[in-house]
């Protein structure tokens, strides 16, 4: 069931609330048996080996009086709340793995129900989880010191912690771990006013030392967004400002390959990586698509639209997700003020589309996306429905997670 990306763009509306699909449904289109979850605040989500979908909800200080770990599959969901924290995460592994962190504690589930929490540390109060496709798993973190510490935990065992040799307090920092265990971590390091240097060092499976760290380039702005993808076979991509590094092969440092968008988001699968942002250009917002494998592919243009008036108009938001063969899931939108002013600035303009490893589109479905709409978290695994969790942000519409075909 393919339709065309400039359809579901202007039915985005009647799309974004359209039945159930057949059980046919092509890449991109509604999970058949799976409906809609929506939800109070932002949830951090992990899909496992066996499809069933998790997610641990991480509301902002002082806004609930509990977080939220929910596990489901189709129609049947539990649920427990836990004490709030807006820090932490979610992940997945083989078969029924998971894993979820809030604040300074974590819970594995086992196969039925969660365990007892395990404190990590003392006080974590600002973290990234990360994992690989075997369930293990890396926390970068900092307390009150702003110095990062990274907690590692292989499936099964037991966090162990050292500091991040090296790097500094309060910097854009992001860690990857890859397939083999290798954890890395990169920040920015301020070296004036408006310029940073970006430092890379690695930490090796089992070890405990950490490498010295190398320089990879520089940025012109003191606080980068900075982002690190690995795909499966170790290749890192580092993303940040609007310039992009990338290992041609695991032995080798990353280095610059060009420069894109400062909002630019990355995915990997087992031996890809793709890259999705937006442009403005002779007055249409322009969606592109970029994948490496061996080496980088040209650039794809995914959709173009002029969007809503100029009074109207706030801007792109993109994310993209890919599973272990290289399709990816790409969501797309114009930040555009609908509800009950859509009569005057149209939309909304939003998109959800699968790609295959050679950028062409396999299918597509319409999102409901607004100014104040959230940025977009896409979470595939091995098995199971495409999971796109994000706020729409129009006032009557709350969080809300929506489940994709592969």
């Amino acid at each position: 069931m393919r339709r065309s990306t400039a359809a579901i763009i202007v039915t985005g509306v009647l799309l974004a609330g359209a039945a159930a699909p057949p059980a046919s449904a092509a890449p991109g289109d509604p999970a058949p048996g799976w409906s809609t979850r929506p939800g109070e605040t932002h949830r951090d989500v992990a899909v496992a080996g066996s499809g069933r979908v998790f997610s641990v909800s991480l509301p902002e200080t002082g806004t609930l009086d509990h977080s939220a770990l929910e596990h489901g599959y189709q129609s049947d969901w539990s649920r427990i709340e836990v004490p709030p924290s807006s820090q932490g995460g979610v992940i997945a592994g083989p078969g029924d793995y998971a894993m979820a962190v809030t604040g300074n504690v974590s819970r594995v589930f086992n196969g039925t129900s969660w365990n007892d929490p395990v404190t990590i540390s003392p006080e974590i109060w600002r973290s990234k989880l990360v994992s690989n496709k075997d369930g293990d798993a890396a926390l970068l973190w900092s307390g009150g010191s702003g110095l990062p510490f990274l907690s590692r935990l292989e499936r099964g065992g037991s966090w162990v912690t050292g500091r991040v040799t090296g790097a500094p307090a309060d910097v854009p920092r992001d860690v990857a771990i890859n397939n083999a265990g290798k954890v890395t971590v990169v920040w920015a390091a301020p070296t004036g006013a408006s310029t940073a240097e970006i430092r890379r060092t690695v930490l090796r499976p089992g070890g405990t030392s950490w490498f010295a760290s190398r320089r990879i380039g520089t940025v012109n702005t003191a606080r980068p967004p900075l982002t690190l993808v690995a795909e499966g076979e170790g290749r890192e991509t580092v993303l940040a400002g609007n310039k992009l590094w990338w290992q041609e092969t695991v032995t080798e440092k990353p280095t610059y390959q060009f420069r894109t968008s400062v909002r630019a988001k990355l995915a990997t699968g087992d031996t890809a990586t793709r890259l999705v942002w937006a442009e403005e250009a002779n007055t249409e917002h322009q969606f592109y698509t970029r994948a490496a494998g061996t080496s980088w592919g040209p650039r794809v243009m995914l959709w173009e639209h002029p969007g809503p008036a100029d009074d109207c108009d706030q801007g792109n938001e993109v994310g993209v997700g890919m599973v272990p063969g290289g399709r990816a899931y790409i969501a797309t939108a114009i930040r555009s003020e609908v509800g009950e002013t859509t009569e005057v600035c149209g939309g909304p303009y939003a998109a959800f589309q699968a790609v295959d490893r050679w950028s062409r589109v396999l299918g597509a479905s319409g999102l409901f996306y607004s100014n104040a709409g959230s940025p977009f978290q896409i979470a595939t695994g091995t098995a199971g429905p495409i999971v796109l969790e994000y706020e729409p942000g129009d006032w009557y519409v709350d969080w809300r997670m929506r489940f994709f075909s592969r």
